[in-house]
């Protein structure tokens, strides 16, 4: 809003002719993993990592005029400053304008009660009969449901409406905070926008992606090191993407909590396996209802740089392995990606190389194992900011899929009840991983992902032994599922 514009605007010049002490936008730590500012501004648009604001601060020494002299140096600074930051604050009106409208240019109103989106050329890869309105209202409750989840470090209340990999990073990031004595608590959630962006076809499933415009209060607390207490109120805009299967049956899993399947009430926890204890469906499937299986910041949507770097011909080696693989999409196989490097950084931060054994191939698994044993470190803050497919090629008998990850994080260091910074930013990292499964595998009946045998489906604990305690078939086998081949920094 122009308001909104003019306030920073004057807010910011005053700070700057006064001298007043700089402000920055330290991160916090919203689901999602988005960041916003703290005291004055907002924070919208960080990606799921962070960093300093702009520092407003004039540090230039005052030149004053002798006694009834009136000093020209003066007035030509404040005019000076005035337009440079006039000069900022409208390059940034703009860019965060262009930045909140669709892909196709327009700002996107919100749905009418009977909109409907069939395969226009707007969007070609709409489901017949797509109902928008029907399904931003799964957007929303799905966004305010993930909002209460993140202030009660509890996947509870959502785990049936997200993935396993979009579980595992709100997992990882529970078991930080708890370790650190910290909390999240959000408040003032407010939606002002929610979009249907854009709508693709992947493998056998739909990919419907969200734009969410909204604001909310952010406290962020410590109880190790109050000096790490944050508090502010930010705007944002977020892409959340929702899989579902082609033809599913359009049940619906957000204003119930009973399966889609059989209706028998679903466990309260549900953890890493999100199955029906009557009827044993696994409810995340995308079988049934859309499924939440990414959460991007606007600058990381927006980013073209990952298209660049793929490799061509890249769709055409996705759809070959469609026929082979019953399960095979780009947004399962990334998720999955998600799911074992979350579950590999909690492994390091507890210093227990047993929680990544069984998907970790047995060549990586000896060359990290003795490092992350001897890991000292946790995470302040550990965020999936992108994970993207670049690379699938067959080799030996094999198919080995490559994907780009890039993350942010800020290392601490705990001893005793006193907990101290590494890093004293959040940084930023990009990785590359590898997963790799035999060219004539089939799809599998479990998840090693989900502590589930991928040859039997049988449950499977976090242990050092490779071997499914029911049918023996051995669990970081590419036999059965994608296994984590390689793991390295860029």
């Amino acid at each position: 809003m122009r308001t909104g514009f003019f306030s920073r605007f004057l807010v910011s010049a005053t700070i700057a002719v006064l001298g007043l002490p700089c402000f920055s936008a330290e991160l916090l730590a919203r689901a999602g993993g988005g960041g916003g500012g703290g005291g004055i501004g907002d924070g919208g648009g960080f990606s799921g990592g962070g960093g300093n604001g702009i520092d407003y601060a004039f540090n230039g020494s005052r030149g004053y005029g002798a006694p009834g002299q009136f000093d020209f140096s003066v007035v030509f600074t404040v005019f000076f400053i005035l337009f440079i930051l006039f000069a900022f604050f409208s390059v940034v009106a703009k860019f965060r304008k262009k930045s909140n409208e669709n892909a196709f240019g327009e700002p996107v109103p919100e749905a009418t009660p009977d909109a409907r989106i069939d395969n226009t050329p707007l969007f070609p890869g709409a489901p017949p009969g797509f109902d928008q309105s029907a399904f931003l209202a799964k957007v929303r409750k799905a966004f305010l449901e993930v909002q209460r989840a993140w202030s009660a470090q509890s996947t509870d209340m959502m785990r049936r409406f997200i993935s396993d990999g979009v579980y595992q990073r709100f997992n990882t990031q529970f078991k930080m905070m708890r370790l650190l004595q910290q909390g999240n608590p959000l408040s003032n959630i407010n939606i002002s926008m929610a979009w249907v962006d854009r709508i693709e076809q992947d493998g056998r499933y739909d990919i419907v992606h969200a734009g969410i415009k909204a604001s909310m209060t952010d406290r962020f607390i410590c109880a190790l090191n109050h000096d790490l207490d944050e508090e502010g109120t930010n705007e944002f805009v977020e892409y959340w993407s929702f899989i579902r299967k082609r033809g599913a049956a359009g049940k619906d899993m957000y204003e119930t909590e009973q399966c889609p399947n059989c209706g028998a009430p679903l466990p309260k926890d549900m953890g890493e396996v999100c199955k029906c204890n009557y009827c044993n469906a696994t409810i995340n499937s995308g079988e049934f209802d859309w499924v939440l299986a990414e959460i991007t910041q606007q600058d990381d949507y927006r980013r073209d740089g990952d298209r660049a770097e793929k490799m061509p011909g890249l769709d055409a080696k996705v759809a070959e392995m469609v026929t082979v693989y019953g399960d095979f999409s780009v947004q399962l196989v990334e998720d999955k990606a998600s799911n074992a490097w979350m579950q590999m950084m909690t492994a390091k931060a507890m210093h227990n190389p047993a929680i990544m054994r069984r998907f970790v191939a047995d060549d990586l698994f000896r060359q990290l194992a003795p490092k992350y044993e001897q890991n000292r470190e946790i995470f302040n803050r550990i965020f999936l900011n992108r994970v993207t497919l670049i690379k699938a090629e067959q080799r030996d008998g094999k198919n080995i899929l490559t994907f780009a990850l890039t993350a942010s994080i800020q290392r601490a260091s705990l001893t005793g009840n006193s907990v101290r910074l590494i890093d004293p930013e959040i940084v930023e990292r990009e990785e590359i991983m590898t997963l790799t499964r035999d060219a004539t595998a089939g799809a599998g009946k479990g998840s090693i992902y989900q502590h589930t045998c991928p040859a039997c489906g049988a449950p499977v604990k976090d242990t050092l032994d490779l071997k499914c305690a029911f049918c023996g078939s051995t669990l970081n086998s590419t036999a059965n599922d994608w296994v984590v081949s390689g793991l390295t920094g860029r």
